[in-house]
């Protein structure tokens, strides 16, 4: 008896957070693949508004997901919004290591232009090897 009021309160909780989480995702769909549309109108922005504009749609279809799981109690659609949030957050991660990749490269390249710009050529001139 015990188990199944525990099993109640589970499910309760977790119906609770998912229609807590329908609108925001839906929310956050949106306004990510608007962002995207709107990238894709620049030049260099069309280059990867693609990604965007696919996270959007991710987004968008988990919150359909946890819509229909809120009103139908339905396990393939609870399955369908942890794939759609599984998607949606494994191509966050990749995004955050390529930045990171980039931002360390660019770290480089600025010191390494830095020196060459600045400090490096007046190195050379004290010692008479500039012109």
């Amino acid at each position: 008896m015990e188990a199944s009021v525990s099993t109640d309160l589970n499910q309760q909780q977790l119906l609770a957070n998912i229609r807590g989480m329908k609108g925001w995702l839906k929310f956050i769909g949106i306004l990510t693949l608007i962002m995207g549309i709107l990238q894709a109108l620049s030049l260099i922005g069309i280059l990867w508004a693609w990604l965007p504009i696919w996270m959007g749609i991710i987004l968008t279809q988990a919150g359909s997901r946890a819509q229909e799981y809120a009103e139908r109690n339905d396990p393939a659609a609870l399955t369908g919004l942890t794939s759609k949030l599984r998607t949606y957050f494994v191509i966050q991660g990749v995004l955050l290591i390529v930045s990171l990749c980039l931002a360390v490269l660019g770290g480089i390249l600025a010191i390494v232009l830095g020196l060459f710009a600045g400090g490096l050529p007046e190195l050379l001139k004290q010692y008479g090897f500039g012109g």
